[in-house]
């Protein structure tokens, strides 16, 4: 490992133990140089904050971060939001533009620390802030019933004693024929019937054996929620792919990524 690579590594592991050993998420007590150049203060108020890397890559060194299947960043909003203070010096978004990485040190509400946003809302209350059918235009259905940013997916029970991830399950509380066009049959089996003369199963485990690629070699895009298949596994909400899909079906590829024949 490269010393600089190795530094990092042991700067990031020493901040992760001492924040779950001081109770914080975010505990930068003595570490303001993990991130700043001219640290804030008295010395430097009224000064441009200037940082060590850019806020994005800063981020990355400690979270795990998938880009592709989040929220876009280092994207310039096409019109006036409420969080434009929190844009970046070029206009554009950054983790800190929904994020305040220090709001632990502003109040001890439980409630106003999850996810650590700005402001009091939560959930679509506050992607509504920004986000709206003028704003998003035809996407907007879709990303703005979403309470979320990060899709990291874990299975739930549902009503009908079947399991699913969470984001299946938001998708089935619309997809259920009477917002969504495209009805739901037998979902307590695991069947999803898109509407449009095909079906398939979700909630269920994906098989291991017969005419099926191995899960662990599936690509990153297709992805499994302890196992099994979601609605998540073939869609993508931030996604500019027809109907939604997490890659371009032409020639049945998304189709023949799972099943051999």
């Amino acid at each position: 490992m490269a010393p600089f690579a190795a530094l990092l590594f042991l700067t990031c592991s020493l901040y992760i133990i001492f924040a779950i050993s001081s109770g914080k998420m975010h505990d930068f007590q003595d570490k303001c140089s993990m991130c700043h150049v001219n640290v804030p203060g008295e010395d430097t108020k009224g000064q441009e904050l200037i940082f060590t890397d850019e806020i994005d890559r800063l981020c990355v060194r400690c979270h795990t971060i998938n880009e592709r299947m989040s929220h876009p960043i280092k994207i310039r909003p096409r019109k006036e939001i409420p969080l434009a203070a929190h844009l970046d010096k070029n206009a554009a978004m950054t983790c800190s533009t929904c994020h305040d990485i220090h709001k632990e040190d502003k109040t001890s509400d439980d409630s106003e620390l999850s996810g650590l946003l700005w402001g009091h809302v939560r959930g679509r209350a506050f992607c509504s802030l920004c986000h709206s059918e003028e704003t998003l235009g035809a996407a907007w259905r879709h990303q703005t019933a979403i309470p979320y940013a990060h899709p990291y997916g874990k299975l739930i029970e549902t009503a009908g004693g079947s399991l699913l991830d969470k984001f299946s399950a938001e998708c089935l509380s619309c997809h259920d024929g009477t917002i969504s066009k495209a009805p739901q049959v037998e979902v307590k089996q695991g069947v999803w019937q898109h509407g449009i003369g095909m079906s398939h199963p979700v909630g269920v485990e994906y098989p291991r054996f017969g005419d099926f690629t191995y899960p662990e070699s599936l690509p990153e895009e297709v992805r499994l929620f302890d196992g099994r298949i979601g609605c998540l596994s073939c869609h993508e909400i931030y996604t500019e792919e027809k109907n939604m899909l997490v890659m371009n079906n032409r020639g049945s590829r998304l189709c023949l990524t799972c099943h051999k024949k």
